[in-house]
């Protein structure tokens, strides 16, 4: 072979090795780019989820303790605030759900609005109107899911559950198994 002609052969390979190099790096970067994208869309999912829940339970909230201010004294007027408290939860509930990639997160909100609508549960404290134990009950529980959002939306760990909110749990379990003991059918 002449010497012209392997320079030519090899020149021509050092272009295909380069060209291929250049299409795998290209590639490479693309599909890099496309999983960044994909990550940030899903964080902006989760972002907005978290924040329309945030905003349910931060209205109920708000509403329920509008109804506390103008609370008249009759019990009757309790049907707004039960009104309130199951709208905001299952509001809240379903935004939850469209939260990607957080389970612990949403099954902790799962417990929350449990308690926040098992207010029976909450009794009555004495010399206290009832509907405004569970004023109180359904409240405390918003504030339990709105601290746990607000750590989510920080990037922070979840806090553990306040010792209010697993007195509520507990009391809740008895209050359901007390239902089912005493329960006829």
């Amino acid at each position: 072979m002449q010497t012209e002609t392997l320079v030519g052969l090899i020149g021509f390979g050092g272009a295909v090795v380069g060209a291929g190099g250049a299409l795998l790096g290209g590639w490479l970067q693309h599909r890099q780019q496309a999983d960044t994208a994909r990550r940030e869309r899903w964080e902006g999912y989760a972002r907005k989820a978290a924040e329309t829940t945030l905003t349910e339970l931060l209205t109920a909230q708000e509403e329920m303790t509008d109804w506390a201010m103008g609370f008249s004294g009759r019990e009757e007027d309790a049907n707004e605030l039960y009104r309130i408290i199951l709208e905001r939860s299952r509001s809240a509930r379903h935004s939850s759900l469209l939260i990607p990639e957080a389970s612990e997160l949403r099954s902790r909100l799962r417990e929350v609005l449990e308690v926040m609508t098992s207010f029976l549960a909450a009794g009555g404290q004495e010399g206290t109107f009832q509907s405004m134990s569970r004023f109180q009950w359904s409240s405390e529980a918003a504030q339990e899911g709105i601290e746990l959002l607000a750590a989510f939306l920080r990037g922070e760990r979840l806090p553990r559950p306040s010792p209010g909110f697993l007195d509520k749990r507990i009391r809740l379990i008895s209050h359901r198994a007390l239902r089912r003991a005493t329960d006829p059918s």
